[in-house]
């Protein structure tokens, strides 16, 4: 079986054997393949120099007579100065595998026996088709003389910047990895918080000992070369874009400053065993860049993807292994985040949330950066104009309609004295919304924002008034310290008071943004329960003063809290579970509107503790919601940030609060409008007539 490119964007998976006994050459097994950007360019593009038909692949595994080997992908000479000096990779004669002979996409090969590389013991064969680009960073580090504790910048967040990133760290280095591309930033998160490794759009610091180019963009190279500190060291490990212009200033700062520039091209044989060695050490970071192990006929469909820098390492099994394991955990996974939605949105009336566009997210973040400004300097504002953006599905996004629920509930765990109000003060605040006394009142009125307040669970008399919705589920919840606080048909009543009361304001007339805010006397101890299980912090790191309760009062909430968790054991992935043991009437509600909202294309703006434990179970039902919140604010409350940790969302507003009711959404409400306008009215670059030579990466 082999898969054989026969034209541009034409490869096929042909059963016939390739391989060819040549002298010296040996017939071998492949187990595993790579597919690497060039293999990706030669189906794409093709080469002057290609020979078609071809099968590409040069990141592999082998095995012959039952031993496994790495495969150092050139041929050379052997007998020229540079193949004599131990540069084989600069050889006049050098032919690659992949490119000049059929390569390793294919059950079977030729190789030179010359060529293969025995595994060091603790290596793995799928992590062993990293040990070409380990190679080349290998090379690199040689021409850079890379000394432990020196701090290396890497220009470039992809598969290879990454993995030379991890193999830096492991010679004992400091690296920095820049990637001005917020996709790949965040496809990056989890090797980050791995490997405490920064991958940042920018930095402010400079005087690198080292900086490794691993990126196509000339800007990059350039801002890379200012980074240096005196008698520095570059080394340019990737090709850069064509016909495009480079700063003179540059070799100026060469000559000053004493920098050394090296290239770096391929690697020899020798580079290729040393990085077999580092490879053994990376077993987990290793993981995390495996976009997929896949069969060969699924290939063909990869190619795209490779070329558009959208994935991390497509891996081909050809082991005959009918699913690999990472392929299997993969579906299900996914098939049980589609089955709960499913069933949830079946009983409380929630439309498919639709994905945010990849695509549109790149225009969006060149539109933000080619505004007349440096790069980044609005700051949060440009975040929220992208993510703007991608929610309205427009460049030229647009906030017509405000509008601001806050949903109003008691909590049964109030008898416990976790509070310092007592629970009828729920109700009279409810009363003093109505009467426009309140914090969210002045702020909805200053910013335009329409106010609806619904009762949802209130333990009062009912507040008959043509300014409240009641919606009311029950007088408040049950004392979740000794039983649940709500039965299943309770929370999924509370989450379809949340989706038809945004679905009835919806229908009026369309709405853009909406904030959530919340009134619930004792609702930060359901809060503070729901994230706790969630995120898997501790009750002490998550419980924090609520009303303003004091010391004494705090170790008592936080012993509550722990001792209802104890006996209830829910489980930290399931939403409808953990609201029923622990959760709120309004807690449920919000959540039910932010999935609402959501799903008809609306920025959810989420407010402080309550709010976002609300938006944590919404994120649960279906994590496409979650890419439709904004944090308003930063409470004081350390839960908050743990809940907004675990959804990857970042607070707009600091500004030391922790009164609720939606204040701090109200307040972001006009910063994201704000951002609105910028996106859409300001001036870029080529509009202004303004240079922007100078404003770099």
């Amino acid at each position: 079986m082999k898969l054989e490119l026969t034209g541009i964007k034409q490869i096929s998976l042909n059963t016939e054997p390739s391989v060819k006994q040549n002298n010296g050459w040996l017939e071998a097994d492949v187990q595993y393949c790579a597919i690497c950007r060039t293999d990706a360019k030669l189906w794409t593009e093709g080469h002057r120099d290609l020979v078609l038909p071809r099968v590409p692949g040069h990141e592999m595994v082998v095995s012959v007579n039952g031993t496994n080997y790495a495969v150092w992908p050139g041929t050379c000479c052997g007998e020229c100065k540079y193949c004599k000096s131990g540069d084989e990779n600069l050889c006049e004669d050098m032919e690659i595998i992949g490119f000049h002979h059929d390569g390793g996409f294919a059950s079977k090969i030729s190789v030179p026996e010359s060529s293969l590389v025995e595994l060091p013991k603790g290596l793995s064969l799928v992590h062993t088709c990293f040990a070409e680009p380990a190679g080349c960073a290998m090379n690199a580090f040689k021409k850079l003389t890379l000394k432990g504790n020196e701090r290396i910048l890497i220009i470039g967040g992809g598969t290879v910047g990454l993995l030379t990133a991890a193999m830096a760290k492991v010679l004992g280095a400091k690296p920095v990895v820049i990637e001005k591309n917020e996709t790949k930033i965040k496809k990056a998160a989890e090797f980050q918080k791995l490997t405490n490794i920064p991958i940042l759009k920018d930095t402010n610091e400079s005087k690198f000992d080292c900086v490794l180019n691993a990126c196509a963009d000339p800007l990059a190279l350039m801002s890379g070369i200012t980074r240096l500190a005196k008698a520095g060291r570059f080394v340019h490990f990737s090709g850069l874009s064509k016909n495009e212009n480079l700063e003179t200033n540059l070799l100026n700062l060469i000559h000053y400053k004493e920098f050394i520039i090296s290239g770096a091209y391929g690697h020899t044989k020798q580079d290729l065993e040393n990085g077999l060695h580092i490879l053994r050490k990376l077993s987990v970071e290793l993981d995390l860049l495996i976009e997929d192990i896949i069969k060969p006929e699924q290939a063909i469909d990869c190619l795209q993807d490779v070329i558009d820098g959208k994935v991390y390492k497509y891996i081909i099994d050809f082991t005959g292994a009918e699913n690999t394991a990472k392929t299997v955990t993969k579906t299900v996974k996914v098939e049980k985040k589609i089955t709960s939605f499913h069933e949830i949105s079946a009983r409380i009336g929630v439309g498919d949330i639709k994905p945010l566009s990849e695509e549109l997210f790149a225009k969006a973040q060149e539109k933000i950066d080619n505004k007349t400004k440096p790069l980044g300097a609005l700051g949060t504002l440009e975040r929220l104009s992208v993510q703007l953006s991608l929610i309205q599905n427009s460049l030229t996004p647009a906030i017509k309609r405000k509008a601001l629920i806050v949903f109003a509930a008691d909590h049964g765990i109030a008898e416990e004295g976790v509070s310092a109000f007592p629970q009828e003060v729920t109700g009279q605040m409810v009363e003093n919304f109505v009467k426009q006394g309140a914090a969210i009142n002045v702020l909805c009125k200053h910013n335009n924002i329409d106010l609806v307040i619904v009762d949802v669970g209130v333990k009062s008399d009912l507040i008959l008034h043509p300014d409240i919705i009641n919606e009311r589920v029950a007088n408040g919840t049950q004392n979740f310290a000794l039983q649940p606080a709500m039965t299943e048909e309770q929370v999924y009543a509370a989450l379809k008071v949340g989706v038809d009361t945004f679905n009835k304001m919806y229908s009026k007339e369309p709405i853009d943004i909406l904030g959530l805010g919340e009134m619930g006397i004792a609702n930060t101890s359901s809060a503070t329960a729901i994230i706790s299980v969630v995120t898997k912090e501790s009750v002490d790191s998550c419980a924090g003063r609520g009303t303003g309760v004091d010391n004494q009062a705090l170790e008592h909430k936080v012993k509550v809290i722990k001792k209802a968790l104890a006996f209830h054991k829910p489980t930290s992935h399931n939403a409808i579970e953990i609201l029923q043991k622990v959760g709120g009437f309004e807690i449920a509600a919000i959540a039910g509107a932010a999935l609402a909202a959501a799903a008809k294309g609306c920025a959810v703006v989420l407010d402080g503790l309550i709010s976002t434990s609300a938006g944590l179970a919404a994120y649960l039902i279906n994590a496409e919601a979650g890419k439709y919140f904004i944090a308003g604010h930063k409470s004081v409350e350390q839960g908050h940030i743990y809940a907004l940790k675990h959804m990857g969302l970042e607070p707009v507003l600091d500004l030391g609060m922790r009164l609720g009711e939606g204040t701090g959404a109200a307040l972001t409400i006009n910063l994201v409008e704000a951002s609105a306008k910028i996106m859409c009215d300001m001036a870029t670059f080529e509009s202004a007539g303004v240079s922007k030579k100078n404003a770099v990466y």
